[in-house]
């Protein structure tokens, strides 16, 4: 969200903002101060000209009965989270709660900035300890961004955007990494320490609010939920007290050049400030560069994706290594104990991952594994690629039909069909009818599938009659099946293990997830952003994805994904029945939810609920 920020009070024209859940939180406050930012620069501007900014969510009501699309007035717009209308005089700003009843989600989660930049992203705006992937994209992909949002929205545009009928000229002439005008501003630090505290707090609330919702949480809920009315929440997350205590959570203004970000106040008029938005925007603070470090040569940009894909980010400098940074900065040789050294390298990511008031250690022993760990990764200099967009339109009557006609769908398949040497996923939940059969298909034509799942992800949910059943079960039947056809060593399947840990953490306990929804076929295409390998996704909700043919890509994306996880290290179940079994024989599993039958289902109901309050998992 801090990324959606600096591209948001940045933006010159028109933003276009598309969430599944959009929850009164942090991340929420953050964007909404980002809008409040750019009023503010808009309205010292010498032209009357104001940037349009559509927000569209899902989010459901009993009017959506008669109307999908429904306008959130701005005397509603306070209650959300959002800004009151007054506090955004220098833009024009609309909103609409997007959902087909009862099941057509609107599930899409990205961000288009002027027509220039879209962000594709897993995570929906709400404070949740999930590792998640964004992509950043320019060039003639965002126009499709573009379309999308245009049919999404249906209702009439008003008022309208201002860039409709003037479409970017694009060039090849793309920068990358700091280079790029777009990207830097990017401070890992700077982010990592604004959200750990503040989900720490919001996870507290959450606390609190699940011991009401148990006292009055029961059958009417189930019937909204049947109907697709999404209850409510009532608290007051992301309120200017909590946001008051870590003012890094505030958009930056305009800084002197001598300012500090993590110094920032709340948003304040500025005197000084330059009356154009322009010149406001070239006052922000840069991420610093080591000056002392030579520029990239030819050389570093032809280096091998992997690499590239670890040592993109410029280097800390050692006063920034010392203090707080993340594990990567940590080196061994700035240590005489050897001891020490591992307790604050593990210590360091380990309390970036919490993000909570999850309390736990981190188990594993400190190697160079720990030296790949960058939330941020910054792409290797590169040509063009083909890019296409697969995705999916809300489908609300029960019933699993489109399977061969949703472009999304046609993408997974084909992928398993015409696989020749492997395929890899990562996704929370991984149940959908027509991917199980094609997943055994190719495991029998002797391609190797590698699968990255969480285990109890939305657990309560899957168990729901007709959604296809929790990760274990559906694991175990695929593992019983290759292994009666002696094609078991063809599937790999690993739990979603944290970088500090050497054990898989049960997402039923709500410490820790997986949410990234990623494919890579044959290491040269790839097909990523808001589709998950489940029931709801394949026949359901509206969805958006892409995919990308570039091995080079392809690549740097494995290289990150495998960076930020011990996944593969010691997440591997036993291919013998799909169980993850330590050293010493200990079994981890999803908290008892393998539960099937009436009393499954029964639970199912339950997880549904939390489901489309955004308190489950999605």
């Amino acid at each position: 969200m801090r990324h959606y920020a600096d591209l948001i009070v940045r933006a010159e024209h028109e933003v276009f903002i598309a969430t599944n859940y959009w929850e009164d939180s942090h991340c929420a406050a953050l964007v909404s101060d980002s809008l409040r930012v750019l009023s503010k620069r808009c309205l010292r501007r010498a032209s009357d000209a104001r940037p349009v900014v559509k927000l569209i969510y899902d989010r459901g009501t009993p009017k959506q009965a008669l109307h999908n699309h429904v306008r959130v007035p701005p005397d509603a717009w306070a209650e959300l989270g959002l800004p009151r209308a007054e506090e955004l005089g220098g833009i024009r700003f609309e909103v609409v709660n997007y959902h087909r009843p009862p099941l057509g989600t609107f599930h899409a989660k990205y961000l288009v900035v002027d027509r220039a930049v879209a962000c594709l992203n897993s995570n929906n705006i709400q404070d949740r300890p999930n590792v998640e992937m964004m992509i950043h994209f320019e060039g003639p992909i965002v126009d499709s961004f573009y379309d999308v949002a245009l049919f999404s929205w249906a209702n009439a545009l008003d008022p309208p955007l201002p860039l409709l009928a003037k479409p970017p000229v694009h060039t090849d002439d793309y920068k990358f990494g700091w280079d790029n005008a777009h990207l830097k501003y990017i401070d890992t630090e700077f982010s990592s320490q604004a959200a750990r505290t503040l989900l720490g707090k919001q996870q507290a609330r959450d606390d609190q609010q699940d011991g009401r919702r148990k006292r009055v949480d029961g059958f009417g809920n189930a019937v909204r939920t049947a109907v697709g009315i999404h209850p409510g929440d009532a608290a007051g997350l992301g309120t200017d007290e909590l946001i008051d205590e870590h003012p890094a959570m505030n958009v930056p203004e305009v800084e002197t050049p001598n300012a500090s970000r993590d110094n920032q106040g709340e948003i304040e008029d500025n005197a000084n400030d330059p009356p154009d938005a322009t010149d406001a925007v070239a006052g922000l603070r840069e991420r610093p560069r080591d000056e002392s470090q030579p520029a990239p040569s030819k050389a570093d940009a032809d280096s091998s994706a992997a690499d590239n894909a670890a040592e993109s980010e410029p280097p800390a400098d050692a006063a920034d290594a010392k203090n707080g940074q993340l594990g990567p900065e940590l080196l061994k040789s700035d240590y005489d104990d050897a001891e020490k050294a591992h307790q604050d390298r593990v210590a360091a990511i380990t309390t970036h991952l919490n993000a909570t008031k999850f309390d736990g250690k981190g188990t594993v022993p400190d190697d160079a594994s720990l030296d790949d760990f960058r939330p941020h990764m910054m792409h290797a200099p590169h040509a063009p690629v083909p890019i296409a967009m697969v995705n999916r339109a809300p489908k609300g009557t029960p019933g699993h039909e489109s399977t061969n006609d949703v472009p999304q769908n046609i993408a997974w398949l084909s992928a398993f069909k015409y696989a020749e040497r492997s395929i890899f996923i990562q996704t929370p939940t991984f149940n959908a009818s027509p991917v199980i059969p094609a997943t055994l298909d190719a495991c029998r034509r002797g391609v190797d599938v590698t699968l990255y799942l969480d285990l109890g992800f939305n657990d309560l949910g899957e168990m729901i009659p007709f959604q296809g059943g929790t990760n274990e079960q559906v694991i175990n039947s695929m593992y019983k099946t290759l292994n009666a056809e002696g094609k078991q060593d063809k599937l790999k399947v690993y739990w979603y293990t944290a970088k500090d840990q050497s054990k898989p953490m049960s997402a039923a306990k709500k410490a820790r997830n997986c949410h990234v929804k990623f494919m890579a076929v044959d290491d040269c295409i790839a097909i990523a952003g808001n589709g998950n390998q489940d029931t709801q996704s394949w026949f359901h909700s509206q969805e958006v994805n892409v995919l990308v043919d570039s091995p080079a890509l392809v690549a740097e994306w494995r290289a990150g994904i495998d960076a930020n996880q011990n996944t593969r290290a010691h997440g591997l179940v036993d291919p013998a029945d799909g169980v993850w079994r330590a050293p010493d024989g200990r079994v981890v599993e999803s908290s008892g939810t393998k539960t099937s039958g009436l009393f499954g289902s029964l639970k199912g109901i339950s997880g549904a609920i939390r489901r489309v309050r955004g308190t489950g998992g999605f």
